[in-house]
């Protein structure tokens, strides 16, 4: 059953996939990556990585070059982003993606409110979302948007949730749109 009452999709652009090749990232239809910054140290990249989510980060509410740079050498096959104290100092030490309001220098992609976002799993609820659910959402969602230029996030808030349950939302969160990839794969299928 769809949820009611949500606004989960925001969209003056969506994903700019030519802008992101441009700076060597490439992203599944559906990418995912959470909002926000998250429980504890900063060492979450190994744990996005192994929930399955697409964009890693440390999970610091202000990344430095140091929090970016574990994050990248714990997972150097991933796109990591960056939540921004100082954005000069971390695009010197490589950052290319960050997760911001403000205005970053050209040659860097900046995700912000503007960008077309599918935020079904809630940050600041500690209910696990049901992935059947959620990706059923996304479909519904994705089928007047194209799928290639949404986002599915996660909301911000999680901070403050227990670890454990912030790993359970991560792993709904790569699930749910894994599984509405899953039908927009077999859909084309059908049709060829």
């Amino acid at each position: 059953m769809a949820r009611e009452n949500r606004t989960p999709v925001c969209q003056t652009h969506g994903v700019r996939r030519e802008e992101l090749d441009r700076l060597g990232i490439h992203l599944p239809v559906l990418a995912t990556m959470a909002l926000g910054h998250l429980p504890g140290p900063p060492s979450w990249a190994p744990r996005l990585l192994a929930a399955g989510v697409d964009v890693v980060a440390s999970g610091a509410d202000a990344d430095t070059p140091d929090t970016w740079r574990a994050a990248r050498d714990a997972v150097p096959f991933r796109p990591v982003k960056a939540r921004p104290g100082d954005v000069a100092a971390l695009v010197e030490a490589g950052a290319v993606l960050f997760e911001t309001d403000a205005a970053v220098p050209a040659g860097v992609y900046r995700v912000a409110p503007d960008e077309a976002v599918v935020a079904l799993i809630e940050g600041t609820s500690a209910v696990v979302e049901d992935p059947n659910v959620v990706a059923r959402d996304i479909v519904d969602i994705a089928r007047d948007l194209a799928p290639s230029g949404l986002w599915v996030v996660s909301t911000p808030g999680m901070h403050e949730l227990p670890e454990e349950i912030v790993a359970a939302k991560l792993a709904s969160l790569a699930e749910c749109a894994y599984r509405a990839r899953l039908v927009f794969a077999k859909e084309q299928f059908e049709r060829d």
